[in-house]
């Protein structure tokens, strides 16, 4: 209400009379007491805002969880001297593949018509794999990969990789200049690394090439 009286005696004594002489005292305090109120309306807008702003930041933090606007202090510069810090990124990558199943006789309970098994030449590294007709015509063409098999990132962040065993009994993964490591199904295997140069980072299986191959895009710092 202070605020409020102030600011109705800051205008009665600005230029709103000399402005208009016909202009009332009564009009006058009107004028003031709309401005007022869309001041505090402002205010309260913005108190509320705030307010959402830390409410959520508790929410975040009792999972453990940091809002997307906290500052990180004490994060590395990168050392080509860029003005952005480094930034966590998180991927998980699976290992999975496609089966494409066929029958020669057709199959009516899935509507799928008959088809010819193929008299295909696959490349060669095992990432491929056509499986002939068993005794009910039925066979199998198998593709390995991962997902994802492309991933982007900032020169400067700080990178880190989980591979999981989903699909697939064994697999041989080399991350370009990180290193090499097998992993089964069911595990995960994690490597973490600085991303400080631009340009491309390959991950691929050695054991289902040449298909089961990934890219890191890491791009230019921004200044």
């Amino acid at each position: 209400m202070k605020f409020v009286s102030m600011l109705i005696s800051q205008t009665k004594n600005r230029k709103l009379t000399k402005m208009n002489p016909k202009i009332t005292t009564k009009q006058t305090t009107t004028i003031a007491l709309a401005i007022a109120a869309t001041v505090l309306a402002l205010l309260l807008i913005t108190s509320n805002s705030q307010l959402l702003k830390e409410i959520r930041k508790e929410s975040l933090a009792a999972y453990g969880i940091e809002p997307e606007n906290t500052v990180h202090a004490a994060l590395p510069i990168n050392k080509f001297g860029a003005n952005n810090t480094s930034t966590n990124k998180i991927f998980w990558i699976n290992t999975v593949h496609l089966d494409g199943l066929a029958n020669i006789h057709g199959d009516p309970v899935a509507m799928h018509p008959p088809e010819k098994y193929p008299n295909s030449t696959l490349p060669v590294g095992g990432g491929f794999v056509l499986t002939p007709p068993d005794k009910t015509g039925a066979w199998k063409f198998r593709s390995f990969t991962f997902d994802p098999s492309m991933i982007v990132v900032h020169q400067g962040d700080r990178v880190t990789l989980h591979f999981v065993g989903v699909q697939g009994a064994r697999h041989i993964i080399s991350v370009e200049g990180i290193g090499t490591f097998a992993l089964a199904r069911g595990q995960i295997h994690t490597v973490t690394f600085m991303a400080n140069h631009p340009g491309t980072i390959n991950y691929y299986c050695h054991i289902h090439m040449p298909n089961m191959d990934g890219q890191i895009l890491v791009l230019p710092a921004t200044t």
